[in-house]
């Protein structure tokens, strides 16, 4: 509903940009008997209408009602229903969301100290060598 009130304001409003464009010169913004006339009629309109709606209703008001009141219930069965799927879909995706980060974790963390495990005897070698060289060129 909100959606449709939004595209029906936005509507207008384009309407009334594109009605400035072809008439520049007009001024839009000031109240005049046309405008008010206008008014007049739309809410004259509504209230007519409003009246034969009651008046030539199939239906009582009670009845009326009841059937306003069980299609509302229905609909709120249906979007608590719509609102636990998401939940669940959305647990289960922030489950296997987190599954996958501790699994790079661990395999990050596992790369990491065998890396610096490599690093450490890499350069437990590398002093080796400069300590043999050393030794048998100056001792």
């Amino acid at each position: 509903m909100y959606g449709m009130l939004f595209l029906w304001k936005y509507s207008i409003k384009l309407k009334n940009q594109t009605m400035k464009s072809q008439f520049k010169n007009f001024d839009f913004t000031s109240r005049n008997e046309h405008t008010e006339g206008l008014i007049t009629g739309l809410l004259l309109g509504a209230a007519i209408g409003a009246c034969f709606g009651i008046l030539l209703a199939p239906k009582s008001g009670k009845a009326l009602r009841g059937k306003i009141k069980d299609l509302a219930d229905s609909q709120a069965d249906t979007l608590s229903s719509s609102w636990e799927q998401a939940k669940d879909k959305a647990g289960k995706v922030t489950g296997d969301a987190k599954d996958a980060i501790n699994s790079a974790a661990d395999n990050t963390g596992s790369k990491l100290t065998e890396l610096a495990n490599k690093a450490e005897n890499e350069i437990e070698d590398g002093v080796e060598t400069v300590t043999d060289r050393f030794q048998k060129k100056y001792l």
